[in-house]
This record gives C-alpha cells, structure tokens and sequence, in this order.
C-alpha cells in the first residue's frame, strides 16, 4: 500500500529536479549572453583607448598567469605602423596579429580566446581575454542560482512529511473509529475530523453504516421474535406429548412418540440457544464484570454435567495447580464454560476421557478441556465458531450455534478461546486463557477427581432432562 505522503514526495521532489535544471540552463543562456555583451564591450574600450593615444606605445601593466586565467584580467597588445610588437601586457601570450577589425576567437594551443582588435594610421591594438574564464563565470553564475531550488529538495521534503502529519493524523483518527465498529456497535464516523476531500467518503460510509445497523437491529430483531413466538406452541407441544404417552401401551408407537420427543426436544435447545445468541447481541450493555473465583466455577460447572458423563460413561476429571480470580460476567463465563463441557460430552464415544485443567502456561491463567473425541480437520479449524456449522457426517446432534456463543462470550470478556487437535490426534483441546487474571495458589488440596466431583454433583446437579434443555450444545 503506498502512502500518501510518500507518492507526493515521488511527484514533487523530481519536479523540483527539473525546475533546477531548467532554471540553471536558463540562467546560462541568459547570464551568458550578458557576460559576453559587458565583456565585449569593455574589450572594445581597452582597444579604443590605447588605439586613440598618440606619441610612443604606453608602458603597460604586466600580467601574471593567474590574473589572465583565473581572474580574467584583459591582454593589451599594441603593434606600431610597420606591423612590429611595440607592448604587450603578458608577453607569454603568442597572440599574431589579427588582420581584421573587430572581434574573433582565437584558439592557442588548449586555450580559447576573445579577441578585438582596432587598427589605426599609426598602431594597431588588441585587446583580448580568456573565453574560459567566461565560461566558468557563467557555470558558476547558473549554478548559484539553480542551487537554491536544488536546496529546496530536502526542505520540501521535510516540510511536506511533518506538515501533512496532522492530515494523515485526522485520516487515521477515522481509520481508528471504523475499526472499533462492530455488530454491536456501528456508529458514525467523526466528519468534523476528515479534510474536505474525503468528507463525501466519509458521509457515504456513514450512510452506509446507517443501514447496517438498522439491517443488523431488524435481524435481531427478528430472531428474538421467533423465539419467543415458538417457545410458546413449543412448550404446549410438550405438555401435550407428555398426555400422549401416558397413553400409550403399543411398544411401536411407543418409540415414535421417544423419537417425536427428542425432536421436540432438539427444537427447544435450538429455540433457547436463539434466545441466547439475541441477548448476547443486543445492543443494551450487559452486566457489569464481578470477580469470580475460576476453580469453583469449574467445580460447579463439571457438577452440572456429572449426569451427563455418567449417562454416557464418560470419565469426566479435574485437575488445578492453582487458582485464579477472574474478572468477567458471570452469566457469559458460564456459558462459555458450559458450552465447551457440552461440546466435550457430546462428541466422546461413551467409555471416553473429559480432563478439565486449571494452571499457568507461559505464565497466563489457562483452562483446557480436553477429549479423547473424533477430532476436527486441520482445514475446518478455523470455521468451527461459525454459526449453524458442523461437521459433515457428524453422528452427535447439535444446531451448530454452541461454539459461536462460546466465542462471543469469550470475546465479550476478553478471554482467549481457540480450539486445537491433540498432538497425538486422539481428541480435541478446548483452551481459555485468562490474561488479566490473578492467580493463586489453592486452598485446598491441589486435583479434584471425578469421583469427588460426582458427590458434589448429587447435591448440586439438577434433572439430566432439565440440564439437556438449559446447557446449549456446540457444534
């Protein structure tokens, strides 16, 4: 992605190149012709003065090298009327005498020269001077007024990053309020804060999150409306079967009516975990976070699923090195917990092994539920907290919504939730991971066993057929 401040710089800065070309070469053409005009002229005024003077030829100033070359100091040279060389300013200079009037280059070995000559009845005068010295004048002259342009560079550069920091600054402003929205929150993005040029942007993306909350509003909208209307024909559905099989004597219809009733009953998971999911993403604000100590959070929890596990000869065991005090809703936290126990349950073959561990890995409080289940492909990893999925060719029954109200209660408590194979792909490991939490070392004795788990369950669990309704399942 280019930036803005650097795709401007790759536009102006060479532009400023060119303009220092075009001003230096300019000035060239132009401060030369002048220099050659000024010098020419005084030439000619050299040679007037000493070709007007009469008598003897003047004693003239001698020269030395550096004042003709690198001065540009002008060569007098003063011939009497016989053609003889009677003065001479630098006698170094083997400079003939030039048969025309007026001016002429000379070129004397490496040297070039500008000379003007003036004849008389009685002399003829040269007057002539260094074309080089003219030509690095006017170098020296078209490069100082190009250097300012060229010096102009690094100042624009300068200027045009930090200048446009509060530019870039208010873009980022608006780039920070779109990445806080959510489904849970779609609000308007600052105008006052974008430049006039992206003001239009910036109201049709608010526009546009206009009618997405209110598409996402009517969605809950409707779900929350279903739930309710079907709870109602549900419930009166069960206490009508329930009429029904005290009825019933014949084995066969008999084994209808269970079947009808597990249906039924798959029905009314689904319509609570709806219900669920729409109080989930409301937009009122949930419960404030309390301190919840997780240890016995997750003895209560595992508690709860004893009938399960036992149902299905499941070893369900727990094991904690520490405890921790965790800041979090409480009914989300339980949730989550209770959905990835489910998940757990549902997809061990009976006979199978449920740990449930609680300790530090690299130092963060992490909770880790792990089966010896079927697993789930590498590739579907990253789509198992979607909604209404599963797995195709799963035997476990479930309406996929489990795993996606486990990760927005997770995400709704900043806690870490991901889900992994075993390394020897024997199950699945559920991991919670709990960042902020503060840890402690636990009171009591440090691993709970499913056997002590099962006495408490026998005092704290409720009806297998009432959990089956309340706990939602996973994927």
């Amino acid at each position: 992605m280019t930036s803005l401040r650097k795709q401007l710089m790759v536009w102006l800065l060479p532009l400023y190149v060119v303009a220092a070309i075009v001003v230096a070469t300019v000035t060239y053409y132009m401060y030369g012709n002048m220099v050659s005009f000024f010098m020419d002229n005084q030439l000619r005024l050299f040679a007037d003065s000493h070709a007007a003077a009469s008598g003897s030829a003047p004693a003239l100033r001698p020269l030395t090298e550096h004042n003709v070359v690198e001065k540009g100091d002008m060569i007098v040279q003063i011939w009497d009327r016989n053609h003889r060389l009677v003065a001479t300013s630098w006698p170094e200079l083997d400079l003939k005498r030039q048969t025309s009037q007026g001016f002429s280059d000379v070129t004397i070995g490496q040297l070039r020269w500008r000379v003007y000559t003036m004849q008389s009845p009685d002399r003829t005068v040269q007057s002539a001077q260094s074309l080089g010295f003219r030509r690095h004048l006017v170098k020296s002259q078209a490069l100082q007024a190009g250097l300012p342009v060229v010096l102009m560079i690094p100042i624009s550069a300068i200027i045009l990053w930090f200048g446009m920091r509060p530019a870039v600054r208010r873009l980022e402003l608006i780039s920070e309020a779109a990445a806080r929205q959510d489904e849970h929150r779609l609000s308007e993005l600052p105008v006052e804060h974008a430049p006039c040029e992206i003001q239009p942007l910036v109201l049709a993306v608010n526009t546009l999150l206009a009618r997405l909350r209110n598409a996402f509003a009517a969605q809950r909208r409707f779900v929350q409306d279903a739930a309710h209307e079907l709870r109602t024909p549900i419930t009166a559905m069960s206490l009508q079967l329930e009429n029904v099989k005290a009825r019933i004597v014949d084995p066969a219809s008999a084994e209808q009516v269970k079947q009808l009733e597990a249906g039924l009953s798959r029905t009314k998971r689904l319509v609570e975990q709806l219900l669920r999911l729409a109080r989930q993403e409301s937009p009122r604000p949930a419960d404030p976070p309390v301190a919840i100590q997780l240890d016995g959070m997750l003895k209560f929890a595992i508690a709860d699923f004893m009938p399960l596990a036992d149902r299905r000869s499941i070893d369900l065991g727990y094991a904690a090195d520490i405890d921790a005090t965790v800041h979090a809703n409480e009914d989300e936290l339980r949730s989550l917990i209770h959905n990835l126990l489910d998940n757990a349950l549902r997809y061990t073959p009976p006979g199978g092994i449920v740990d449930v561990t609680l300790h530090r890995d690299t130092g963060v409080v992490t909770v880790e539920i792990a089966d010896n289940g079927p697993g789930i492909p590498s590739e579907l990893l990253p789509r198992v907290f979607d909604r209404f999925f599963r797995l195709e060719g799963a035997e476990t029954e479930g309406s996929g919504l489990g795993l996606a109200i486990a990760k927005n209660a997770a995400d709704r408590n900043r806690i870490g939730l991901e889900l992994s194979n075993r390394a020897d792909g024997s199950g699945l490991i559920a991991r919670m991971r709990f960042e902020t939490a503060t840890a402690v070392a636990p009171a009591a004795a440090p691993t709970a066993t499913s056997a002590t788990l099962a006495t408490e369950s026998a005092e704290t669990a409720a009806d297998p057929q009432e959990f089956a309704t309340e706990s939602p399942p996973s994927v």
